[in-house]
């Protein structure tokens, strides 16, 4: 399943570096990423692809002390080619 997913993060580099490592390790591919800056934080908007449940990857990122919060934006069932 396709998943998209925004995410607000601490104004620093090294907490972009942690969410990404939780995504890779939770087996998630990342297919596209934007990453813009806030008044304060960062702002993801990312796209993810795996056959795994989301939460178990947004549950993952909500315990990270860098994420201020994680949003399911869309979830779409991938077509065959």
């Amino acid at each position: 399943m396709k998943h998209t997913l925004t995410i607000a993060l601490k104004n620093q580099s090294v907490a972009v570096e942690r969410f990404l490592r939780v995504a890779r390790h939770r087996g998630f591919d990342l297919t596209k990423m934007n990453l813009e800056m806030a008044e304060d934080a960062f702002r993801v908007t990312m796209t993810v692809v795996s056959d795994k449940p989301i939460h178990l990857l947004t549950s993952q990122l909500n315990k990270l002390v860098d994420v201020k919060h994680v949003t399911l934006e869309s979830q779409l069932q991938q077509q065959a080619i």
